[in-house]
């Protein structure tokens, strides 16, 4: 299930924390359903990115739940949480935080 939410002026798709796997299809369809809600972000559970996710050598971005994250994972999470368009939050109420900060 999803829902919209807004936050600072920012519409954001929540994808609910109970649900199947994404991977790269149910990606895709997420963006749509987004784009269909006219919101501007995603925000979703990491229980329900794809383990892949997780793995650098996959060649998608992640950040690991505990046990912590090698230093280079680490690293480009620090590195994505600097830029605007990919953020790694521990809960939708930091999120909030921050988009209201603006």
């Amino acid at each position: 299930m999803t829902r919209v939410e807004r936050w600072g002026g920012t519409a954001v798709l929540v994808v609910d924390a109970d649900g199947p796997v994404v991977g790269g299809r149910e990606a895709r369809d997420l963006v749509a359903e987004a784009f269909g809600e006219s919101a501007s972000m995603l925000a979703i559970p990491a229980a329900w990115l794809d383990p892949a996710f997780f793995d650098l050598r996959s060649g998608v971005v992640g950040e690991l739940p505990e046990p912590a994250a090698s230093s280079v994972a680490s690293a480009l999470v620090r590195g994505s949480n600097a830029g605007t368009q990919h953020w790694f939050v521990p809960s939708l109420d930091a999120l909030g935080e921050l988009l209201e900060r603006g």
